[in-house]
């Protein structure tokens, strides 16, 4: 028995309960087989997704729904979830009071906190065999892959729009606030010597540089200060940012996690960044490990749309425990 199998039995609980309550056109929109392409696809911009919308279930389903992301995720995790769909009809309201037109799609997109999809991959029943549940939709991409006792999370995907509320009643909220503060505040720590080799460039991307790829390359994140070239309380500030992102793992998990990532040791962890310091200019980092990667960018709408990311180099869709399980069945 692992340190995993009650809450992975109270997630799949969860999930038949939820498929329990779905009539048969529901059924057949969110359910997938486990080794469809499917699995691998995923939107955090505003884009149609595959899968069940939650505007097409009905109120006691949708409560079922979030309590499965409450009982898979953190406390934390959940509510900065919530948060952000939140924001959609702050974003939404501010738009129109602004005239501005909607992004993506063909022609407006409707801002609404029930355009979020939940997919089901596999057989949540089954003992043996791998199974897996998707939900997302605007600046959300979580994706939980299951096998056994064993269960992987990533990627890993919160984006804030607008990352600082302007106006109305939750003005000044910030969704995503500690990952960019603790960043910032590593950057302008460093000595001009170690500044010059964290910054790459002077001018940030557009937008994360692995997007909602299911590969991505690993040659484009070498550059930045390696960990060891960091004082003592840099190094300790890089560690908590590091936690903010696994923070939003339920805590066995992410106790179990973070365990791993000092296992590896951060003689190879480096930190790059790109763009202003200042607030409210366009601004990106990636912190490279020899287990994971964080990509985070706020460049849009004037440096106030955040996009970042957590993806396991090994763990990405349960690579890791998918060929575990396939290596131990042969």
């Amino acid at each position: 028995m692992s340190q995993y199998t009650e809450k992975i039995k109270n997630i799949s609980e969860k999930v038949l309960e939820i498929l329990s309550l779905l009539d048969e056109n529901q059924t057949n929109m969110l359910s997938f087989d486990f080794n469809d392409d499917e699995r691998f696809i995923w939107y955090y911009t505003p884009h149609k997704q595959n899968g069940l919308l939650v505007f097409d279930m009905k109120p006691y389903q949708r409560k079922l729904l979030f309590e499965l992301l409450e009982l898979t995720y953190s406390s934390k995790g959940y509510k900065t979830a919530r948060s952000i769909i939140n924001l959609e009809s702050i974003l939404g309201d501010y738009e129109a009071n602004h005239s501005m037109s909607s992004e993506g799609g063909n022609g407006q997109w409707v801002r609404s906190e029930e355009r979020y999809w939940f997919a089901v991959f596999g057989d949540p029943r089954s003992k043996d065999s791998p199974w897996g549940y998707r939900f997302g939709g605007h600046h959300i991409g979580l994706t939980v892959n299951i096998i056994k006792d064993s269960i992987s999370m990533h990627p890993l995907f919160f984006g804030a729009n607008p990352a600082k509320v302007l106006e109305g009643e939750k003005k000044g909220f910030r969704a995503l606030d500690k990952e960019e503060d603790l960043a910032r505040k590593l950057v302008t720590s460093l000595s001009d010597d170690n500044r010059k080799i964290a910054i790459i460039n002077e001018n940030a991307p557009s937008d994360i540089l692995t997007a909602n790829y299911r590969d991505f390359n690993n040659q484009d994140f070498v550059k930045g200060l390696n960990f060891n070239k960091m004082s003592s309380s840099q190094r300790d500030n890089l560690v908590h940012l590091i936690k903010i992102y696994t923070s939003r793992f339920y805590d066995e998990y992410a106790k179990t996690y973070n365990k791993q990532i000092i296992s590896h040791g951060f003689e190879n962890t480096t930190f790059a960044w790109a763009g202003s310091t200042k607030i409210s200019e366009g601004h990106y980092y990636f912190l490279k490990h020899d287990k994971f990667l964080i990509e985070y960018d706020n460049t849009q709408n004037n440096a106030n749309h955040i996009h970042s990311v957590l993806r396991d180099f090994d763990g990405d869709y349960g690579a890791d425990i998918l060929g575990n399980h396939y290596n131990s069945s042969h």
